[in-house]
């Protein structure tokens, strides 16, 4: 049985070294022996963790489903042709490999921290998120303001932005502090990164999955790690959102309309300060700056970004011109088990509310303000993909980029304050390879 021997390698790694050579070179330029003996340790205990006759103890159980998420990483960015001494090993397995959203964002491990994974409650998973933001804001802005001093000495001291940039961006993660100064906390992760994979797990372990494992970016570049902040924090509030939206659906289909609006009340509290979070990607990365590291990031496309697209799934239902994309996108085509007659999103259950009801009401208007602020949230993100992204480029998760995220942007809950009717007008987006199909198809009600 290879279990015992997996197992002890995988215990033995050096975690420590693995985070301090990343943040030294960045994952694009780690040492290729390492990410590969990184890959085959994970090819080798994901075998060793489905072997009928292995034993484990709860604990080391526990180390081990957590070393695989953040050894995956490495297995899905390690080179999917592999060169002369990984090829067969890196193409054993199928799946989307390569620079993709996922394991560029170490989306698992965060999620982990989250614990959306567990059938945990709202609640809880809220009350986790709330932690997470908190965290992340805290140590971006003392990254930042190390940077700013001189004193950073991990990635990015070569300090690209303007001291104009860097005095706005200060002064706003400085505000998205003190908005979530009252927030539960996590302790401060240890001065240096822990050396075994023990040391990350549970509850005691998150902080330092937060600084040292989840945030690696793929160059030395800056504003790279602001890159990454802003993806990690717009996770963190999407995935409180999408638990809060859960939520109230729950309430609504058992006619606990108070409990309902609490819910939605929530989820539109998280998504202030995710708009607040785009903003200081906006207000202070230059174009120049995005580009200079955008190459390394490959085909790490938003459209990627499962908690995103199953929030939208949960609002308004499965777009038809959505199914495409969704196909294409190995992460997310599960959400197409939406198409369903049983199947309602949050904006079917707001048209069966009952009328002249003040329950209904405070419903709508929790709604209505969630909707708004989700609404300005995509409205900011058209104009970064705008900003950004060269012009007719492709978007990198096959779609027709700023054009695809065009269409479907005011596919929204509410129109000038009136729940918008069934169905409603988009314009047809073009995905790569494909005509437009229409200018103007009507989305029905799910």
């Amino acid at each position: 049985m290879k279990a015992p021997s997996v197992v002890r390698a995988v215990l033995d790694f050096d975690v420590a070294e693995y985070v301090s050579t990343t943040r030294a070179v960045g994952r694009h330029h780690l040492d290729p022996e390492l990410r590969n003996r990184m890959a085959e340790l994970y090819l080798d205990l994901r075998d060793a963790l489905h072997e009928p006759d292995a034993v484990f103890d709860r604990q080391e159980l526990r180390v081990l489903r957590f070393a695989e998420l953040a050894l995956q990483s490495e297995w899905k960015l390690a080179d999917p042709s592999g060169g002369a001494d990984c090829a067969g090993l890196l193409n054993t397995v199928s799946g989307p490999r390569g620079k993709r959203y996922q394991p560029y964002a170490n989306v698992r491990l965060l999620n982990q921290v989250l614990g959306t994974r567990r059938g945990s409650s709202d609640a809880s998973i809220e009350y986790r998120c709330r932690q997470t933001l908190r965290f992340l804001v805290r140590s971006w802005l003392e990254y930042e303001q190390r940077s700013s001093n001189g004193t950073e000495t991990t990635w990015g001291w070569q300090r690209p932005l303007t001291p104009d940039a860097m005095s706005e961006r200060l002064d706003r993660l400085a505000r998205l502090r003190q908005d979530t100064a009252d927030w539960p906390s996590l302790p401060r992760p240890h001065p240096v990164p822990p050396a075994r994979w023990h040391h990350y797990v549970g509850d005691a372990g998150r902080s330092d999955t937060l600084e040292y494992l989840v945030n690696l970016p793929q160059t030395q570049h800056h504003d790279e790690n602001a890159f990454l902040r802003v993806i990690h924090l717009t996770e963190v509030t999407t995935s409180g959102i999408l638990a809060r939206t859960l939520g109230a659906k729950t309430w609504l289909e058992a006619g606990r309309l108070r409990e309902a609006a609490m819910c939605l009340e929530r989820a539109a509290a998280l998504a202030s300060l995710q708009l607040d979070v785009m903003r200081v990607l906006r207000r202070t990365m230059s174009v120049e700056n995005f580009l200079g590291f955008r190459k390394e990031t490959g085909d790490a496309s938003a459209v990627q970004m499962t908690s995103s697209q199953a929030l939208h799934v949960h609002l308004l239902g499965v777009h038809p011109l959505k199914v495409e994309a969704l196909e294409r996108v190995p992460e997310n085509a599960f959400l197409l088990f939406h198409l369903n007659d049983r199947f309602r999103p949050l904006r079917s259950l707001l048209h069966e509310l009952p009328r002249d009801c003040d329950d209904s009401a405070q419903v709508l208007a929790a709604a209505r303000e969630l909707d708004e602020t989700l609404y300005a949230w995509r409205r900011l993100h058209l104009g970064l993909a705008h900003r950004y992204l060269p012009k007719d480029s492709m978007g990198s998760g096959g779609t027709s980029g700023a054009p695809y995220l065009a269409g479907f942007y005011q596919d929204r809950l509410f129109h000038a304050g009136e729940l918008t009717p069934h169905p409603v007008p988009v314009i047809a987006p073009a995905l790569e390879g494909r005509p437009v199909w229409a200018r103007a198809i009507f989305s029905p009600m799910n």
